[in-house]
């Protein structure tokens, strides 16, 4: 199956890898007082923050429609406040809540601030495009696959399929993912995009070979079939630059955790020593 993120990295990279590509700078004022309610202020920077949250950025607005957001703080404020009156701040889980806030707020803000300060320049782009795309071109493959849940069951479709039924038929029937309604047609693929053992498999296929034992990724087992190859064409610079400097990004990102983590004191609780699945 397709990775959703290349190369495999958590969500939590992620997220911070855009931020320190799309962040605005930490280093701003926070600018004249623009309201009171019940003696708490609301700066010019929080009502800017407001605005760009809801215009994806754009904070130079009209007067009227600036009124508009500052209304609507003024509304999330008196809002938090009746909140606090009423003791809700003492729960458990709001409390949860803020303090994993803060956190991600501030790792979000330590990630932007380092990463542009030192921005990824065009000659880095270019050796990494250099490095991925400057060789051979990758194979493209294009293969058709059923997805079960049972190693048995996929077992037995292969014998089926080694019977003679059409592999289309009983994708349709039995695979347990989208693909089904094409027949199992995953479409045309290059190895880096998908998962290892399903690359593996389907890299040591002849066309229209088809595997004769179950091969199993996190998603389930498959029955894998392989239809055409082809010779793969590297894409264009331009095409790709936005993608490259993501993943530099997010290496070094996980460069620096790595080495917070090498560093840091970190005990487990007992129960929590040892990772489960």
């Amino acid at each position: 199956m397709k990775q959703t993120v290349k190369p495999r990295l958590t969500r939590l990279l992620t997220t911070l890898a855009l931020l320190a590509v799309a962040g605005t700078p930490l280093a701003q004022d926070e600018g004249d007082v623009v309201a009171e309610i019940n003696g708490e202020p609301i700066n010019e920077l929080e009502l800017n923050q407001l605005v760009g949250q809801q215009t994806g950025g754009e904070t130079d607005l009209p007067a009227v429609q600036r009124r508009q957001f500052l209304e609507e703080i003024i509304n999330l404020v008196l809002l938090a406040q009746a909140g606090e009156e009423a003791g809700l701040e003492l729960n458990p889980e709001l409390q949860a809540q803020i303090t994993n806030n803060r956190r991600r707020a501030l790792a979000q803000s330590f990630v932007r601030e380092n990463t542009t300060g030192d921005p990824i320049d065009e000659d880095t782009l270019r050796a990494r495009y250099e490095d991925q795309y400057g060789g051979e071109a990758p194979r493209e493959y294009r293969a058709r696959h059923i997805l079960v849940g049972e190693r048995e069951q996929a077992q037995g479709l292969i014998d089926r399929l080694n019977d003679g039924e059409a592999f289309e038929a009983l994708a349709e029937q039995h695979s347990q993912d989208g693909s089904s309604d094409n027949g199992g047609d995953l479409g045309w693929f290059t190895p880096g995009d998908m998962v290892e053992p399903f690359s593996e498999a389907v890299t040591g296929l002849s066309e229209g070979e088809l595997t004769q034992t179950p091969v199993q990724t996190g998603f389930g087992w498959h029955v894998i079939r392989l239809d055409e190859t082809r010779e793969g064409e590297a894409p264009a610079f331009e095409d790709v630059a936005d993608e490259l400097r993501m993943g530099l990004i997010n290496r070094r990102i996980q460069d620096r955790i790595n080495a917070l983590r090498e560093s840091a004191n970190i005990d487990y609780e007992a129960s929590w020593a040892e990772p489960t699945d």
